[in-house]
């Protein structure tokens, strides 16, 4: 049977999925996960979602030519509209923090114990895992992945977790993942500038400088540690 080899994103992905009875794998674009999933023999039960046509129909496709269309149910839906609450993997990965969110707030069965879930937060990670800790969710483990000189958080999150709102680049350098100070350098950059725009903006109010600078701060502080692993 042909064999699908993941991009490393999608790799640290199907890693954290593990051995699971039932994924859902939300804006699936391609569909390689679920393909790669059914190839695998990972999970009982897969299913993809998309909101669009065409990224829905390419998925189909890519199940077509690997020989596994009958292993994967498809649903033209937006988030998990309309889907039974029996899946106990939600992956949702490419999309904003506030996407995810929303798309979390529609399905409130994602939140129960039983359920894992998977985000890889394109923006707002930060407000996503706030939103998850005020809901019950800790984050559980975290990597990097590395895509075309891109780098991607990717995390779990479980009622099994840490406890409150787990820090993910403490995770991070606890395990020494080798991209972290890579990301924490693009991190801080990004937030520089931000903070630079922030104090080029007429009449800035509210605490979002001091939010910004507490960021630095703390990625500062990280980084300071991870300097310690070449000592």
């Amino acid at each position: 049977m042909k064999q699908l080899k993941l991009s490393n994103r999608l790799g640290v992905i199907a890693a954290f999925i593990g051995a699971a009875g039932a994924v859902v794998d939300v804006g699936t674009d391609h569909g390689y996960l679920p393909v790669w999933l059914a190839l695998s023999g990972k999970a009982r039960r897969i299913a993809a979602t998309d909101i669009r046509k065409g990224p829905l129909h390419r998925a189909v496709s890519s199940a077509e030519e690997y020989g596994v269309a009958d292993r994967i149910e498809f649903f033209l839906t937006d988030g998990l509209s309309g889907l039974d609450p029996a899946f106990d993997t939600v992956v949702i990965a490419g999309m904003g923090g506030e996407t995810i969110i929303r798309i979390l707030q529609n399905a409130p069965w994602t939140l129960e114990a039983r359920v894992k879930l998977v985000l890889q937060p394109q923006t707002k990670a930060d407000e996503l895992i706030a939103w998850l800790g005020e809901n019950g969710r800790a984050v559980a483990d975290a990597s990097l992945a590395e895509d075309e000189r891109r780098l991607y958080l990717i995390f779990t999150a479980g009622a099994d977790g840490r406890g409150g709102a787990a820090d993910p680049l403490e995770i991070l350098l606890e395990k020494r993942d080798p991209l972290l100070p890579a990301y924490l350098t693009r991190l801080s950059n990004k937030t520089q500038r931000a903070l630079e725009g922030l104090a080029r903006s007429a009449g800035t109010s509210g605490g979002a400088p001091d939010t910004a600078r507490r960021a630095l701060e703390r990625y500062k502080r990280i980084k300071e540690e991870t300097d310690t692993w070449q000592k």
